[in-house]
């Protein structure tokens, strides 16, 4: 069977329809993985998957990656059922790549509904090729030759200003180093997509108030609603996004809601790579 898509907005996110079997058994995959590449965001609608089926589909697009000590992690903000997310989830209302900590981030996410917020809840994408490609020639010129120092405690200090002594020792930079890497990420396709998000602490080379106004002016842009899809989830939803060029951000709600959804990260498949003369 065929892909039937549906594009969800201008620049990025796309509904895919295919038969259920053809998802489980590989069959699509290379479709689907040229897809996400091309368009950040897939969402297959009312597949409502078990945990097993989640795996399946999830391995046929990658290799999922463990992460404390599963394949498949609950998100939710419920300390007894997610202990370690839920100390982040406020950090997740602004935008971020994941795992910028690393120096192979998750190629993607497999992501499922289980329970929805009343209020609330909905997941935001921002498509940061579509950002890069926006840019004049003298500006990516510019861009290309930065990098950025990302720090876990920078976005987090958003939502925590005046963090505990405790929350430091979870994800201060003492417990989780800050990283430098290329402004521009140079894929091995050739394509440039912008390392943004609110984990970038500085822009060296720039001074400090010249390079927060970069960065303030770059993440404006993923406001536009030409680079960015809002996704109102359904239960039984699976969402794909592409960790190489999508930033995404969760929509605040009530953390006592019982919103939950499973999570399957794809390891990385390619380190941040920085644009050289020669390509720029």
């Amino acid at each position: 069977m065929a892909l039937t898509t549906i594009d969800l907005s201008p620049s990025i996110g796309t509904q895919v329809i295919a038969d259920r079997a053809a998802l489980l058994d590989g069959s699509l995959a290379g479709e689907l993985r040229a897809l996400l590449e091309q368009r950040g965001v897939l969402l297959i609608r009312g597949a409502d998957m078990t945990d097993e089926e989640q795996l399946q589909f999830a391995r046929t697009l990658g290799t999922p990656r463990n992460e404390h000590g599963t394949d498949i992690t609950k998100v939710s903000s419920d300390k007894t059922k997610s202990p370690i997310f839920a100390e982040y989830t406020e950090g997740t209302y602004y935008f971020h790549f994941d795992d910028t900590y690393m120096e192979y981030p998750a190629l993607a996410s497999v992501l499922r509904a289980r329970a929805l917020a009343p209020e609330g809840g909905q997941t935001e994408f921002a498509n940061t090729y579509a950002i890069y490609d926006s840019l004049s020639p003298k500006e990516q010129r510019t861009v290309d030759g930065l990098t950025a120092v990302h720090s876990q405690e920078t976005i987090q200090r958003k939502a925590f200003p005046n963090p505990t002594e405790w929350q430091l020792d979870l994800w201060g930079e003492r417990k989780i180093p800050a990283t430098t890497h290329p402004l521009v990420w140079l894929h091995r396709t050739g394509r440039k997509s912008l390392l943004l998000g609110e984990t970038i602490r500085d822009v060296p080379g720039l001074p400090k108030p010249e390079g927060d106004a970069l960065i303030r002016r770059l993440l404006d842009l993923a406001e536009k609603p030409a680079y960015k899809y809002r996704h109102e989830w359904e239960v039984g939803d699976i969402l794909i996004w592409d960790n190489t060029g999508t930033m995404h951000r969760v929509v605040p709600f009530d953390l006592a809601c019982g919103r939950e959804l499973q999570r399957v990260k794809l390891a990385g498949e390619e380190p941040i790579t920085a644009v050289t003369m020669a390509a720029a």
